[in-house]
């Protein structure tokens, strides 16, 4: 029998995009699946257009981020592996399944990654720095992930005082514990780059600075413990 997968979607006033997310959830090979999206206080009726999908479990919650809300999703969840999806993203049908594959395969490996193109619906921005003629590339974004349970509960949930970059730095403290990782080499993720990306804003923070910065203030201190 196949092992369970949540899917967690955090959103926040996409109600836009949701509908296609949901869609491409759904047309997933896969099963078996259970659904949740994390509503983070949206005002623009994405928590209804989540619940007009029969299957979706939907947690109505105040705003606190994007990485709340895939933590409470994730607390809320029951499958062996964790798939996240951005509400503005979209899975091809087998994506899933490549995954799931590979990781079950695999069972010393606790990320599984798929590769990526993407879909521009304005002018490509300054920040982009991936290929514009539709090849693609292995990625790293959360939805691109296939997490098993039991290390997502080691590394721990995603940094809930970040607004930005938590994806990055989860996977830094990921790898900073020796987690190996996967790529499965069929496309899997559709990611829709729109303006208003988070990306884009990590470029003008320092943000990856500082998470490198703390990754290596964590292997320093489990030097000074031995």
């Amino acid at each position: 029998m196949n092992p369970l997968v949540s899917v967690i979607i955090p959103v926040h006033n996409g109600a836009h995009f949701l509908p296609d997310s949901l869609a491409s959830v759904f047309a997933q090979e896969y099963r078996p699946i259970e659904v949740i999206v994390a509503d983070d206080g949206s005002t623009d009726g994405s928590a209804e257009v989540a619940e007009s999908f029969p299957g979706v479990r939907c947690l109505r919650l105040e705003k606190g981020g994007v990485s709340r809300a895939r933590n409470l999703a994730v607390a809320a969840s029951a499958g062996e592996w964790l798939a996240f999806l951005d509400a503005d993203d979209r899975w091809f049908p087998r994506k899933l399944t490549e995954q799931v594959a590979l990781g079950e395969a695999c069972p010393e490996a606790g990320l599984v990654l798929c590769r990526v193109i993407h879909r521009f619906s304005v002018d490509i921005p300054e920040w982009f720095y991936g290929p514009t003629d539709g090849s693609a590339v292995t990625a790293y974004e959360p939805s691109a992930w296939l997490v098993r349970r039991a290390v997502f509960e080691r590394v721990g949930g995603f940094d809930e005082a970040r607004s930005l970059g938590e994806d990055t730095q989860w996977l830094s403290r990921a790898w900073d514990l020796g987690i190996s990782h996967l790529v499965a080499e069929e496309i899997g993720l559709e990611r829709h780059i729109h303006g208003a990306n988070a990306t884009g804003l990590i470029q003008n923070r320092r943000v990856v600075f500082d998470i490198l910065r703390e990754s290596v203030e964590r292997k320093r201190a489990r030097r000074a413990i031995r």
